[in-house]
C-alpha cells in the first residue's frame, strides 16, 4: 500500500514538473516574440528602416509635414511611441519631415478642377480634399475656395484642399395664392384642384351674426348672413406665395 502511495506521489510530481516546464516554455516563447519599439525620432528614414528591420518590425511612412526644426527626410513622429512592447512584425508608423516650407502656395481660385489639379501638382504639392458647394456666382466645377490660401506661410502639409462650385438645387415654381373667401366650397375646391394644388379635408366653422340694432339707431348697415357652404377663411392667406403641390385648407360656414 505504501509503495502504491509513493508511486502516485512520484507520478503527481512528474505531472507538476511537466506543467511548470510547459508554462515556462510558453512564457519564453511569448516574450521571445516581443520587442520594444526603438526611438526613431530625428533619424533619417534609412536609419529608421535599419533599426526596425533588425528588430523584426515593419516601417511605414504614414504622412509628411513641413518642419522648421527637423531636417527633410528625418522622422518627426512615430507610433507606437519609443519603449512600447510589441510583437515582432509589428508595423511602426512614422511621419516624415519635409524640412522648412520651400514652396509657394498657388492661387487656383477661378480655375476649373482639372487646371487647378495640374497647377497644384506642378508646384510640388498634392491635391487634398475636393468638396463641392451649391454656388450661383461661378460656373459649375470652378474652384471658389482653397486651403491653404495663396502665398500662405507656416503650412503643415504639402497639399491644397479645394472647394468647387456646384449647381443650385432646382426651385419649384411658385404662385400667388388666389382669394377663395366668399365663394362656395364646390367652386373653390374645383379651382384649387385645377390649379395643381392639393385640397385638405373640408373644415367647418360657424360665424355668429351680430344682433341687428333697431331702425334708425345703427351707425353701420347690418352684416348679411353668410350662406352655408361658403368659404370664410383659407390657409395660406390670399396673395401669399405658394409652390406647386401645396396643400390648401378651406374653412367653410357650417
Amino acid at each position: 500500500m505504501r509503495q502504491l502511495f509513493h508511486m502516485l506521489l512520484f507520478s503527481l510530481a512528474l505531472v507538476v514538473i511537466a506543467l511548470l516546464s510547459a508554462l515556462a516554455t510558453m512564457r519564453l516563447a511569448i516574450h521571445g516574440a516581443e520587442v520594444r519599439v526603438p526611438n526613431l525620432s530625428g533619424m533619417t528614414l534609412a536609419q529608421a528602416q535599419e533599426q526596425t528591420h533588425a528588430l523584426g518590425l515593419q516601417l511605414r511612412v504614414e504622412d509628411r509635414f513641413y518642419s522648421a526644426t527637423t531636417p527633410s527626410g528625418h522622422v518627426l513622429v512615430q507610433r507606437p511611441k519609443a519603449g512600447t512592447l510589441v510583437r515582432r512584425s509589428w508595423r511602426v508608423r512614422v511621419t516624415e519631415s519635409l524640412g522648412p516650407q520651400d514652396v509657394t502656395i498657388p492661387n487656383v481660385i477661378g480655375m476649373d478642377a482639372r487646371l487647378a489639379t495640374i497647377t497644384i501638382r506642378r508646384d510640388g504639392l498634392h491635391l487634398g480634399d475636393v468638396t463641392s458647394l451649391p454656388y450661383a456666382d461661378a460656373p459649375d466645377g470652378t474652384v471658389i475656395a482653397q486651403s491653404p490660401i495663396e502665398h500662405a506661410t507656416a503650412v503643415e502639409r504639402p497639399r491644397v484642399d479645394i472647394l468647387l462650385a456646384a449647381p443650385l438645387p432646382a426651385t419649384p415654381p411658385a404662385y400667388a395664392m388666389p382669394n377663395f373667401i366668399g365663394e362656395t366650397y364646390s367652386a373653390a375646391a374645383s379651382a384649387v384642384e385645377n390649379a395643381g394644388f392639393k385640397l385638405a379635408p373640408m373644415e367647418e366653422a360657424n360665424i355668429t351674426i351680430p344682433r341687428v340694432a333697431p331702425i334708425g339707431t345703427a351707425s353701420t348697415p347690418p352684416t348679411p348672413p353668410v350662406p352655408s357652404g361658403t368659404v370664410i377663411a383659407q390657409i395660406p392667406e390670399p396673395d401669399s406665395r405658394v409652390e406647386a403641390g401645396a396643400i390648401i385648407h378651406l374653412i367653410v360656414q357650417h
